[in-house]
């Protein structure tokens, strides 16, 4: 009896999330203005599913989904949409399931995002826009190419002094297709981890007020980059050099992206760290600090956060990291 009834519940609230989450996705598609706050929405249903009930139960509600998605709108619209958000999902309620901690909670979420991302990214360009990666990426090049042009000569007319025209104009150059093809790879790499971030934090905020008890996120100023993780990325990045000496083309793409996610771990590092001694050494307000950190670090200032973050990678200042390198006793 008790099973027939768990039966019938879990019947109703899959289909009560199918129609939550269909009703999301036609919003998804045909009101793209909303689309970047409903990628932080949508995996949220397939989550509760998950927590309430079993993988079968949420599966059969993604299945259902992404049919009538398939039959309103577009098959492959469908199946993208209902893998994206299912695999976030999915990735989130097992963690939160399974009681895993928050870092290895955000490294599911982003391999999830960056599978999805990547078949997205695939099925869109092959498929729904019948064209190559590289016929694509020249479009972008060159949309941002004119809408740099147009910049370039917005500043001229308002008198804006030669150096820094030259600089814009010299920037022009560095957006080719063959290097903004090199940056595919980290692109999505960075923008998963950054999704798993806040799609970690909006879902927190959203299933506390239905009863459920997330792990807090960390306080930025007690973030940290594991040394192994850097140690990770420049062996890469030297893989990738190697095999540029050995003229295999793969080598600029591992180096490129395991540069540039070298650079943006310092900066986050670096960021953490001073955070943390505005916060607790100088006693500054939230939104001094905040204030402080954009400012700097959209400027040239932004390089001292890189330097910083090397720094204590290194020595550890905070004492954070389990697997530094110097240990006091």
């Amino acid at each position: 009896m008790k099973d027939q009834k768990y039966a019938t519940k879990s019947t109703v609230e899959a289909g009560i999330m199918t129609c939550i989450i269909l009703i999301l996705m036609l919003i998804n598609i045909y009101m793209p203005i909303f689309s970047y706050v409903l990628k932080f929405i949508l995996p949220i249903p397939v989550t509760l599913l998950y927590l309430r009930h079993n993988s079968k139960v949420t599966f059969t509600a993604l299945a259902a989904s992404g049919i009538l998605i398939s039959l309103i709108n577009n098959p492959l619209s469908g199946l993208t949409s209902a893998i994206m958000f299912g695999l976030t999902g999915i990735a989130l309620g097992y963690s939160i399931k399974r009681e895993l901690s928050v870092p290895t909670t955000i490294m599911l979420l982003a391999l999830a995002s960056l599978i999805g991302s990547v078949i997205d990214f695939t099925v869109y360009i092959t498929l729904i826009s019948g064209t190559s990666v590289t016929k694509f990426m020249s479009e972008v090049v060159r949309t941002i190419n004119e809408s740099m042009n147009m910049s370039i000569s917005f500043y001229e007319r308002m008198g804006m002094p030669s150096e820094q025209i030259k600089m814009f104009k010299s920037m022009i150059g560095i957006f080719t297709v063959d290097y903004m093809m090199k940056l595919i790879p980290s692109a999505l790499l960075i923008s998963s981890v950054i999704f798993a971030f806040l799609s970690y934090i909006i879902t927190r905020l959203i299933l506390r007020k239905l009863g459920y008890n997330i792990k807090e996120m960390p306080k930025f100023s007690k973030m940290y980059i594991d040394i192994r993780f850097v140690t990770i990325l420049a062996i890469t990045m030297l893989i990738g050099i190697i095999l540029i000496r050995l003229n295999i083309t793969v080598g600029e793409y591992i180096s490129i992206s395991s540069e540039l996610m070298l650079l943006y771990a310092f900066l986050f590092d670096g960021i953490a760290l001073v955070t943390y001694y505005l916060s607790n050494k100088l006693s500054l307000s939230k939104g001094v600090i905040v204030a402080l950190i954009v400012f700097t670090t959209v400027s040239q200032l932004a390089i001292v956060y890189i330097i910083l973050g090397v720094i204590d990678i290194i020595a550890d200042f905070r004492k954070l990291d389990p697997n530094r390198i110097w240990k006091t006793s």
